[in-house]
């Protein structure tokens, strides 16, 4: 398995009175990593990044801080159903270490904008994530 890998950039404004990056942040990390992720996937058919977060369960490991240099957030698939698929990240301080952060595990379904509910992944989605998942 070879993760999609994201640069999450620090803003100074992330970091609470410890010095801290804020907790609710990593979500926002997580997210950036996950668009990035799904850009990279769709291959320009924006129809096939319509999709929504059903879940997210975040594991927070050590604190991470301020600096100027940009910690690394790891992204794989780790299932496939018939709506819905599992991605798995991990936010570390190089691509690769074993110096992690924070993990998270989120379930997307994809969504049919028309009528507001979900839909099947297609099969060019399918082929897309069968090709990633570890």
């Amino acid at each position: 398995m070879t993760p999609h890998v994201y640069e999450a950039h620090v803003r100074f404004s992330d970091v609470d009175v410890y010095g801290h990056v804020n907790n609710v942040k990593y979500f926002e990390y997580y997210q950036e990593a996950r668009i990035a992720f799904i850009t990279s996937l769709a291959g320009g058919d924006a129809d096939s990044i319509r999709q929504v977060v059903a879940r997210i369960d975040v594991d927070y490991r050590r604190p991470i801080l301020f600096r100027a240099e940009p910690y690394v957030v790891e992204t794989w698939v780790t299932r496939i159903g018939t709506t819905s698929y599992d991605l798995s990240s991990r936010i570390l301080d190089v691509p690769g270490s074993g110096d992690m952060y924070s993990q998270a595990d989120v379930r997307l379904v994809a969504f049919d904008l028309a009528a507001q509910r979900s839909r099947p992944l297609t099969d060019v989605e399918r082929s897309r994530l069968e090709r990633l998942v570890s």
